[in-house]
């Protein structure tokens, strides 16, 4: 009895052992995810500042040029 009751203790301990280094290495590959879409957030962000930045200066641009357009009637 004792033997049995040893040889499932010892079986569940394996089967736990496995299962935490699965959900390790799962862990890995979602850390790895979380920074790859970390980086192409960070990617976006930039390409919409920059957008956001040139869509200024344009209305920036076009309003001088009808001050000026104004300026002259």
């Amino acid at each position: 009895m004792n033997n049995e009751l040893l040889h499932h203790l010892e079986q569940r301990i394996n089967a736990a052992v496995e299962e935490i280094s699965t959900l390790r290495q799962r862990i890995s590959e979602l850390e790895m995810q979380n920074y790859e879409l970390s980086e192409e957030r960070d990617e976006a962000q930039a390409k919409l500042t920059q957008q956001a930045e040139q869509t200024t200066n344009w209305e920036n641009s076009l309003n001088q040029m009808l001050s000026k357009l104004n300026q002259l009637d």
